[in-house]
């Protein structure tokens, strides 16, 4: 094994003499470079996870102009071979990121990499065949990068630890090098589970924080860890050898132009002879398309794309004069049906509740009738006025209090989630400008994922525009209160879990941890399909840590600035918990990640 290691070293240096040198000026960008591998096939231990989840990673780090080099269910020679193609394309004063998911030993107090290869059984085949990790960290320290990141999500039980390594578990700590800063999902000498709501946490929370425009690392590596140690309840904990040199950003923040073209449907201009003529151009468009609304947080996001703008004093002004009129709504008086009964509000997890007096009435006796605005919208359906209790007590306390909430108008929805094929239209029509990685799952009637809630109101922007009604996103009450749809149990179906009625971890046999083509299970009372699993779904509100104060009026909740938007439904990647009908969480409003998606929402 020690051969390999020196020659990898001398194959580095020689490769960094040779190189030509990159001329750098106060404009230049440092090379950044990327190694991803995935391994899931082994034949004993099989990682369920490990390649979906290094796609995920390539994916980010492509969109944010890294040259990456991927291996997936890499054997030995695989492995060496990758790793070798990496530390070729390295420079000095790079960025550089690794990203290794699946199996890894601890044998003479390091770490090694586990190949897949069926022939590998034993704990001797293992040790001859594995990959020393410090192959990979000699690359990089020759290399002398301006700053790197190792991630190593390989803290997992394996059927050859306790042969190879005794009493030792997990992985051996990392000494403190120059430049280059390693994170393991777990503590050294700590495994961690996969079989979670999410499996393993730590690699999708540190995709959401790395594709967080213009943050860098050293937060992000904060962001993973401070938000697994949430999720696990401290069950988890992350570790970081050191903190990165700053500078190491995989998402860059948008241009103004860009954030004006991906947030609003922007129609198409003719060239303009200089970029000043488009930026005005763009600037123009984008505020033509807010102008008559009386959403503070269309504003807010004029504001946040020309701060400066043409428009910017009238912008703050209406911002301010509709954000003022969120907490001044009174709560609604109750529909003239007589309140629930307090001592019910909402169903135990016990026993599921009868529904309240004044909830509409159930739509099973006649069927559902659903409208098309164009050829290609989505299917939509009406939505009844009606009231409701909001919420839930029984579990967390960002899902309280129970409140009632009256819906004063119908609204049309959704029938099914909006879909690749749906969105893909926008794309080439020219409203939307993000082209969302399917993951090599297909596109078609599958619900579109991996977009922000930015690109969802560039979506519903382009469709109001294509025909000539007002498309949004629900509110997270409207959206409730649709997927309720007249019941008060934890479940839309019912007080308990049931298989088969919904995409999700857990709800069938095999979790499939992909999402499915929309409207596969059962409808709801309403008529509306998914709204419990498949994609998770953005909603208009800005977060809130509870209901206090919220509206009673089924309107959204903002606040200006918010950086937070909710997210409802729970997705084909949760377990039941986030399917339940009061679930709520939250995400970055500007962060992609490919379970968000979203549905319509169309005033009459």
């Amino acid at each position: 094994m020690s051969w390999l290691r020196h020659l990898s070293l001398a194959l580095c240096t020689l490769l960094l003499v040779v190189a030509p040198g990159l001329s750098q000026d106060g404009a230049a960008r440092p090379d950044r470079v990327a190694l991803v591998i995935g391994n899931t096939a082994y034949p004993l231990a099989p990682v369920a996870d490990a390649a979906s989840d290094a796609r995920a990673v390539a994916a980010a780090l492509r969109e944010g102009e890294f040259d990456v080099v991927v291996a997936e269910d890499a054997n030995g020679p695989g492995l060496q071979d990758a790793i070798a193609t990496f530390a070729g394309k390295l420079r000095h004063g790079a960025h550089a990121i690794v990203f290794y998911s699946g199996h890894a030993v601890q044998l003479r107090g390091r770490n090694f990499l586990v190949p897949v290869d069926p022939r590998l059984r034993s704990a001797s085949e293992i040790s001859q065949a594995a990959v020393d990790l410090d192959m990979l960290l000699d690359a990089l320290i020759v290399a002398r990068p301006a700053s790197a990141l190792v991630v190593i999500d390989a803290s997992r039980d394996n059927p050859w630890e306790a042969e190879l390594a005794g009493q030792s578990k997990g992985l051996v700590a990392i000494e403190r090098m120059d430049a280059v800063s390693v994170m393991f999902t777990a503590a050294p000498g700590r495994t961690a589970t996969d079989a979670g709501a999410r499996g393993n946490p730590a690699v999708d929370e540190w995709v959401k924080a790395i594709r967080t425009p213009g943050l860098d690392m050293t937060a992000a590596l904060t962001r993973t860890r401070e938000a697994v140690a949430r999720v696990t309840r401290r069950g988890q904990q992350v570790w970081i050898s050191s903190e990165p040199p700053a500078g190491l950003v995989v998402t860059p923040i948008a241009r103004p132009a860009q954030i004006a073209q991906t947030s609003r449907a922007v129609i198409p201009l003719p060239p303009m002879e200089s970029p000043a003529a488009r930026q005005d151009a763009y600037e123009l468009a984008f505020w033509e398309s807010i102008r008559s609304s009386e959403n503070p947080a269309e504003y807010r996001a004029y504001l946040n794309a020309y701060p400066n703008g043409r428009f910017a004093g009238l912008a703050k002004t209406r911002e301010q004069q509709y954000a003022a009129r969120q907490p001044a709504v009174a709560a609604p008086q109750p529909a003239p049906a007589p309140q629930p009964a307090p001592s019910a509000p909402v169903a135990s997890v016990r026993e599921p509740a009868r529904p309240p007096a004044s909830a509409p009435s159930s739509p099973a006796s006649s069927p559902a009738r659903t409208v098309r605005d164009c050829e290609g919208c989505p299917e939509l359906t009406l939505i009844p006025p009606g009231t409701f209790e909001m919420g839930a007590n029984e579990l967390y306390e960002f899902e309280k209090p129970v409140h009632a909430v009256a819906i004063r108008n119908g609204f049309y929805m959704g029938v099914r989630e909006v879909t690749f094929e749906e969105w893909d239209a926008c794309v080439d029509q020219g409203g939307c400008t993000h082209r969302p990685n399917d993951r090599n799952l297909g596109r078609g009637k599958r619900p579109v994922t991996d977009v922000h809630w930015n690109d969802a109101n560039a979506y519903l922007a382009w469709l109001s525009t294509k025909t000539g009604r007002r498309y949004r996103l629900p509110s997270e009450a409207e959206w409730e209160y649709a997927a309720r749809a007249a019941t008060t149990t934890i479940y839309p179906w019912g007080a308990t879990m049931v298989k088969e009625r919904a995409n999700c971890v857990g709800c069938n046999d095999p979790t499939r941890r992909q999402a499915v083509e929309v409207g596969q299970y059962p409808a709801n009372g309403f008529g509306l399909y998914d709204m419990a699993g498949n994609a998770a779904e953005w909603v208009a509100d800005c977060w809130s840590d509870s209901y206090r104060a919220t509206p009673r009026d089924g309107s959204a909740f903002t606040a200006p600035g918010c950086r937070e938007r909710v997210l409802r439904g729970g997705s084909f990647n949760n377990d039941p918990r986030y399917l339940r009908s009061a679930a709520r969480f939250k995400y970055e409003a500007d962060v992609r990640f490919y379970t968000n998606g979203f549905r319509v929402v169309r005033e009459p």
